[in-house]
């Protein structure tokens, strides 16, 4: 891949860029699962980067950061580029899959880089959201990091790219209007989590559920391809748990667990430690 020219950020940005800022702009506008599958893709996204601090209260480095997608219906591969404010940079492989309204996607291999002696460039990886900002498409979430062997955790950050050529998506973001049901409201979301996360072999998966619902949880690889069937069948108001082995498992071991809840989707990363 063609390195670009790394720009010098002038500041930091602060940590309430993430999506929480986002609602506050009524410019901005979140997609839902239906105007994400209507949307195309392919080619090259471009922003930022931006790394947390060890304890996570602030940012103590912006990148310049870039993604060149390739899509397959809800799989997505493709290459990003990161380069820092001094010149170093890396290219790596990535690929990812669509979950209801977000992007699950990692890095997973070193094209090309230049880094510091005894340095290393952490694989990134998490759930992005897409939104409309504008007559720009974005993609935007916080992201988790991880070192090349045994997936041990990094500071982690916050990833913000723009579609650098949206031509094809015009006509879906203009039928978009403001303040259309664009996500599930707030005081009903549901939040899947798992514990511990990174896990070796086991994890519990929890959520909690408002009403009586039909319930289905399963966990996919990031290839897209099913792994387990946690459940399947109606639950009443609650908060359940559910146990995930991944023993004997081959693969990234990067997961997700997707929660469907009545015709509702959530989902969430889980990280095995190799």
């Amino acid at each position: 891949m063609k390195r670009f020219n790394a720009i010098v950020f002038v500041c930091i940005m602060l940590l309430a860029f993430s999506m929480g800022a986002y609602a506050q702009d009524s410019k901005v506008q979140v997609l839902n699962a239906a105007q994400v599958a209507k949307l195309d893709l392919n080619g090259k996204w471009s922003g930022k980067r931006m790394q947390y601090s060890a304890d996570k209260k602030s940012f103590v480095e912006t990148f310049q950061y870039e993604f060149d997608l390739k899509q397959e219906g809800d799989i997505i591969t493709g290459t990003s580029t990161i380069i820092s404010a001094n010149g170093d940079y890396a290219d790596m492989k990535l690929e990812g899959v669509l979950i209801g309204n977000k992007l699950h996607f990692r890095e997973y291999e070193v094209n090309n880089a230049i880094r510091p002696a005894g340095k290393i460039w952490c694989y990134k990886s998490g759930e992005l959201s897409f939104a409309k900002d504008g007559d720009n498409l974005k993609l935007t979430g916080a992201t988790a990091s991880y070192m090349e062997v045994y997936n041990y955790p990094c500071s982690g950050g916050v990833t913000d790219l723009a579609k650098v050529d949206n031509s094809n998506n015009a006509t879906t973001l203009a039928a978009i209007t403001p303040g259309a049901n664009a996500t599930v409201a707030e005081e009903n979301k549901i939040n899947v989590e798992a514990f511990p996360n990174p896990f070796v072999d086991n994890a519990s998966i929890t959520y909690s559920l408002t009403g009586d619902s039909k319930v289905k949880v399963e966990v996919y690889d990031m290839q897209g391809k099913l792994i387990s069937n946690l459940f399947d069948g109606n639950q009443n108001a609650g908060s359940y748990k559910l146990d995930f082995n991944a023993k004997g498992i081959s693969g990234s071991g990067i997961y997700i667990v997707k929660l469907s809840v009545n015709n509702d989707v959530y989902s969430s990363q889980l990280v095995q430690m190799r």
